[in-house]
C-alpha cells in the first residue's frame, strides 16, 4: 500500500477477526498496559517519546503488552489518510503484541511532513473502531472519535503511583504464535513503560519527518 507512512520492509501482518462483544461494567476499570514504540535509525536503536522527528526511511516496531484480555486497535493517521493497523483481540494476558512483527518494521516516508499513530486498548471491543476493517474513514471524523475516547479514559495522574507488573510470555505478531527473534528485543520490552486510562487507554505518539 502506497498511501499511508509506514510500508513494511516485508509482508504486510494480516488483521486476526474480531471476536464477539463483551458486556460492559457498571463502574469503568482502571485499564494498564506496557507500550512502546522502537525506532531504528542507522545503527541507532531506541524508545519513541510521545513526539519525535525521525528521519526519512527510519525504521518503527510498536509493542503493547496489556494487564488484562483486552482488545487492541492501532490507527495510523498522516493527515490525509486514516488506516487501522491492527483490530485484535489479545486473548493470552502474558503475550506482547509486536507490529507489524518481530521479523519487520513499518518505515518512515519522507512525502508526509506528521504522522500520527494511537494506540487503543479497551476490555471491551469498540464497534466504530471495529467497524474500520471494512470501511475508511475522514481525518476529521477518526480525530473526533480519538477525542472523545481520549476524554473517556483521562484520569487523574497524580493521585497515585503505577504498580509495576511482570512481562512473561510470548511475543507475538497479529494473528501469528510466538515470533522470531523475540529474544534479542527483550530488553526493550522489560523496559516498557506502563500507561493508564479509564474504563480504556488511549495512548498516542506523534512523529515529524525531517527531510
Amino acid at each position: 500500500m502506497t498511501h499511508w507512512l509506514f510500508s513494511l520492509i516485508m509482508a504486510v501482518a494480516l488483521l486476526s477477526p474480531l471476536s464477539t462483544p463483551q458486556s460492559s461494567s457498571a463502574e469503568p476499570q482502571r485499564v494498564r498496559a506496557k507500550i512502546g514504540v522502537q525506532i531504528k535509525s542507522g545503527e541507532r536503536v531506541f524508545s519513541a517519546k510521545s513526539r519525535e522527528i525521525l528521519k526519512p526511511d527510519d525504521l518503527l516496531r510498536i509493542f503493547v503488552h496489556p494487564e488484562i484480555k483486552s482488545f487492541i486497535y492501532v490507527i495510523h493517521d498522516d493527515q490525509q489518510t486514516v488506516l487501522l493497523l491492527n483490530a485484535t483481540e489479545q486473548k493470552q494476558n502474558v503475550s506482547t503484541l509486536a507490529l507489524p512483527s518481530l521479523q519487520e518494521f513499518y518505515q518512515a516516508d519522507r512525502n508526509h511532513p506528521i504522522e500520527q499513530i494511537t494506540i487503543i486498548i479497551s476490555p471491551q471491543e469498540i464497534p466504530e473502531l471495529s467497524a474500520m476493517v471494512d470501511a475508511d474513514i475522514s481525518p476529521a471524523k477518526w480525530r473526533e472519535i480519538e477525542q472523545r475516547l481520549s476524554v473517556m479514559s483521562r484520569i487523574d495522574l497524580t493521585t497515585e503511583n503505577e504498580t509495576p507488573f511482570t512481562i512473561a510470555g510470548n511475543v507475538r505478531g497479529p494473528g501469528r504464535g510466538p515470533g522470531r527473534g523475540a529474544t534479542q528485543d527483550m530488553g526493550f520490552i522489560n523496559d516498557l513503560k506502563i500507561f493508564s486510562g479509564n474504563g480504556l487507554l488511549v495512548k498516542k505518539y506523534e512523529f515529524q519527518i525531517k527531510k
